[in-house]
C-alpha cells in the first residue's frame, strides 16, 4: 500500500470532518441568533398592536406617530387592533451581527378611496373597506442575545400615514377641523389681478404697483378665517385677515406700502398649516 496515499487520504478525511463540524456549528449559532432576534421582534410587534401610539417607546427611540385629528388617530388605532401577523424566515449575516426578518401583516385596511365625509360616513366606509397583506422587513443588530431593532418607522407609513388624508366635515361640507388635505381638494386655483383694473393679469408681472391683489378660488362655499401673507423674496412684508362667510373666493389685497422690485407670492394659512400659495409675481 502506498503510505503517502494513505496519509493524504487520512488528512483529507480529517479536514472534511473539521469543515463539516465547523459548518454545522455555524448554522447552529445562526439559528440561535435568528431565534433570539425573532423573539425581540415579536415582543415589539405585540407591544405595537397593544398600543400603536406609545407601545414602541422601549424598542425604537425615533418612532413617532404623526400629528393628525383625534378621530383619525382613533380610527388608525382601531385598524391596528384588527390585524394579525406572521414572521418569515430570518436571514442572518456571516458574523451573526445582523438579522433581517420579513413580517407579513394580514387584514391591513385599504382606505385610498376614502377621503372626506362626516364622521359617521367615514366610520361606515372604513368598516366596509377591503383589506390586504403587507410585508415589512425589519433589521436587527446586535450579538449574543442583545438585539436592537434598527427602524420601525415603516409601521407609521403602513398604519398611520393613510389616515392623514381623512377629512371630517359637517352636514354643510365644512371640515370640523381644518388641515391641509382639505385645501388640497377644495382649493381650485389662485390668480394675480391688476390692482387698479381688477382684471386677471396676462403675465405675472407689474411695474411699480401701488397695491397688490391676489384671489384664491374654492370649489365650495367656505366658512373660516384665513391669514394672508404677502411675501417678498422669501420674507413676509404684510399680512391681513380674510374672513369667509359662504364665499367661494378669497380676495387678498395689500396697500399702503412701497412694493419695490422683487419676487412676490401670497400665502394663505389657517391655524395649523398652509392652505395655498400663489405663483410668483415679478415687480419691476
Amino acid at each position: 500500500m502506498n503510505i503517502n496515499f494513505l496519509k493524504k487520504s487520512v488528512c483529507l478525511f480529517l479536514l472534511t470532518c473539521i469543515v463539516a463540524g465547523s459548518t454545522g456549528c455555524s448554522e447552529f449559532l445562526a439559528s440561535i441568533s435568528a431565534k433570539e432576534a425573532s423573539k425581540i421582534l415579536t415582543e415589539a410587534i405585540d407591544a405595537f398592536i397593544e398600543d400603536p401610539v406609545n407601545g414602541l417607546d422601549e424598542y425604537d427611540d425615533d418612532y413617532s406617530v404623526p400629528d393628525m385629528p383625534e378621530q383619525s388617530l382613533e380610527f388608525a388605532a382601531e385598524a391596528v387592533a384588527e390585524i394579525s401577523y406572521e414572521l418569515g424566515e430570518a436571514r442572518v449575516n456571516k458574523n451573526r451581527t445582523k438579522v433581517e426578518i420579513p413580517v407579513t401583516f394580514h387584514d391591513v385596511r385599504l382606505i385610498d378611496g376614502i377621503s372626506m365625509g362626516t364622521e359617521a360616513y367615514i366610520e361606515e366606509a372604513l368598516g366596509n373597506a377591503e383589506t390586504r397583506d403587507v410585508e415589512v422587513t425589519f433589521e436587527l443588530k446586535g450579538q449574543k442575545g442583545d438585539w436592537t431593532i434598527e427602524d420601525m418607522s415603516e409601521l407609521i407609513d403602513v398604519f398611520f400615514v393613510p389616515y392623514e388624508s381623512l377629512v371630517f366635515v359637517d352636514e354643510n361640507g365644512m371640515p370640523t377641523s381644518f388641515y391641509e388635505p382639505f385645501f388640497d381638494e377644495s382649493l381650485i386655483d389662485s390668480v394675480w389681478y391688476d390692482p387698479v383694473m381688477s382684471n386677471p393679469l396676462d403675465a405675472n408681472s407689474l411695474i411699480s404697483p401701488e397695491a397688490m391683489l391676489a384671489v384664491f378660488y374654492f370649489d365650495r362655499p367656505m366658512y373660516l378665517e384665513l391669514t394672508a401673507d404677502l411675501i417678498k423674496d422669501g420674507e413676509v412684508v404684510q399680512s391681513e385677515q380674510i374672513v369667509l362667510n359662504g364665499e367661494t373666493t378669497a380676495a387678498c389685497s395689500f396697500w399702503g406700502q412701497d412694493y419695490g422690485a422683487g419676487s412676490y407670492t401670497v400665502e394663505i394659512s389657517f391655524d395649523g398649516g398652509t392652505a395655498g400659495t400663489t405663483a410668483s409675481l415679478t415687480v419691476r
